[in-house]
């Protein structure tokens, strides 16, 4: 009789949404989410788009819209609007290339520096919380296997860019994620 239970209830969660691994951490970050724009909007009126836009460029330094987009998978139309809102509240600055050439390299103003020093502070004493729920041990694995987890997922994003595309057309993406990897 137990025996049947564990095979019910083993079939049930097989086939149960909540199983599965995209959608436990998409769970995970959608939570995550929602407490970071109620308190990043409440405290420091920006939302959690011009934050991560405002992180990333100084976690990377001088990036170009593209750039930009690749690192944060995101649509570069939607994340232009986040960078010129951003860039009218003048924490972010746009320069062309020194070579006079096309690309506009995005970074952060002094006060965009400030900015981000704060709310960081302010993020990371918030994010702690998630930390605390796991011994020493625990969270190194924890980012260790994030890290192989989001490999493989961008390696199956790439893929699926491939196939997507036509024959005599080599996915432009694909191209973005390798030409990051290189630098």
């Amino acid at each position: 009789m137990a025996n049947q239970r564990k095979g019910k209830m083993a079939a049930a969660t097989a086939r149960d949404i909540r199983a599965l691994l995209g959608f436990r951490i998409a769970q995970l970050a959608t939570i995550t989410d929602r407490k970071a724009q109620s308190q990043i909007s409440t405290r420091f009126d920006m939302n959690l788009s011009e934050w991560r836009v405002l992180g990333s460029i100084h976690a990377v330094g001088p990036l170009t819209l593209t750039e930009l987009a690749r690192n944060l998978y995101q649509d570069k139309g939607q994340l232009s609007r986040t960078v010129s809102a951003l860039t009218g509240r003048k924490l972010v600055a746009g320069k062309r290339a020194a070579n006079g050439g096309p690309h506009v390299f995005l970074s952060l103003t002094a006060e965009g520096r400030r900015w981000h020093d704060r709310i960081f502070d302010f993020v990371a004493a918030r994010n702690q919380h998630l930390l605390d729920a796991l011994a020493p041990k625990e969270r190194g694995e924890v980012f260790r296997l994030l890290d192989k987890l989001t490999a493989a997922a961008n390696t199956a994003y790439v893929e699926a860019l491939a196939q997507a595309a036509p024959a005599t057309d080599p996915p432009r993406d694909k191209r973005r994620v390798n030409e990051g990897a290189r630098g």
